[in-house]
């Protein structure tokens, strides 16, 4: 019997830094998940700045939890260890210094994703989820803590990625002056109107001609996780449907507590429940500049579209377009 090869990929995010090993399903198109994990790490305070850099305190705690992964990723013994950044290190000044001192406590070289490769690869992964229809057309968002993207999707193919500066962390940074206190609706007005004259201004006004919107990224994770809680059951067991209803009431809910009462909210991790509002602030705005009303989320994010295009590269196996 053949052995199927695993692959690891770390992926340094703005907010957080995630490990999968991962190999070839038994389904074609599909990849099988072996482990993951998540340490909720933020590399990207000062991420809005007009020279924007990663404060030494930052690097050294990225880079003991990328240590941390790596040394459980060896434990797999996999045939590839992928370590890839995205938006806090490709913004940094001294992203290149980060790059080197990962590089030499790992001996692997991390690869600093422009926003159009994070795009795609995000959306070779989404390709993987085996709920997600290939044949419909639909659009596809991801919300990090630098960046937003958007992908589409037309019968199974990509069709356009596009990235915009809309992550959590730099929009926090940019419009909550006191990330101690309740957000007031003026500072959400802010944000919406940022948000909505961005997406103009990259040409993505046809939004609402997608087709259905499918989600990936910490921030939908974490509501999904929040509202499975309150339904008493899990987010494996909790439908993946979000509605533009929950959605709003759990932003309106937690913009109007104080830091230290909203990181008391179960499932809400207390390293994300400064940002947290501002996310549902930008995920309820492009549901409205996009006509929808529900999203599917989905776990098949960036990580898995790396490991995708790796899987395929070795074994010519059909688990990403």
């Amino acid at each position: 019997m053949s052995i199927r090869p695993q692959i690891a990929v770390i992926d340094v995010g703005s907010n957080s830094i995630k490990l999968l090993i991962a190999t070839v399903g038994t389904s074609p198109g599909r990849i099988e998940t072996i482990f993951a994990e998540t340490l909720e790490t933020r590399i990207s305070d000062g991420i809005s700045r007009a020279l924007p850099s990663l404060s030494r305190a930052a690097m050294a705690t990225g880079l003991q939890s990328i240590e941390e992964l790596f040394r459980l990723a060896q434990g797999y013994r996999p045939c590839e260890i992928h370590i890839v950044a995205t938006s806090a290190v490709r913004d940094a000044l001294n992203g290149l210094e980060f790059r080197d001192a990962v590089e030499a406590a790992t001996g692997i070289h991390m690869r600093i994703l422009s926003g159009p490769d994070e795009a795609r690869s995000i959306g070779h992964g989404l390709a993987c989820d085996p709920n997600i229809k290939e044949s419909d057309p639909f659009l596809q968002m991801d919300l990090g803590g630098g960046s937003l993207e958007f992908i589409r999707f037309e019968h199974g193919q990509l069709t356009a990625a596009t990235s915009l500066q809309l992550g959590a962390v730099r929009l926090s940074e940019r419009f909550i002056a006191d990330r101690n206190a309740p957000i007031p609706a003026s500072t959400e007005r802010l944000i919406q109107e940022h948000v909505a004259t961005c997406i103009a201004e990259k040409g993505l006004a046809n939004l609402q001609q997608s087709g259905p919107l499918i989600a990936t990224g910490g921030a939908f994770t974490v509501t999904r996780a929040i509202l499975a809680a309150r339904a008493g059951t899990t987010l494996d067991t909790f439908s993946p449907q979000l509605s533009l209803e929950q959605i709003a009431q759990l932003k309106s809910e937690l913009m109007a507590l104080p830091l230290h009462e909203r990181m008391a909210t179960p499932h809400l991790p207390a390293a994300r429940a400064d940002i947290f509002p501002t996310a549902l602030i930008t995920i309820e705005q492009v549901m409205h500049l996009s006509g929808h009303t529900e999203l599917t989320h989905s776990l098949y994010n960036l990580r898995y579209g790396i490991a995708a295009e790796r899987l395929r590269s070795l074994t010519g196996a059909s688990v990403a377009p």
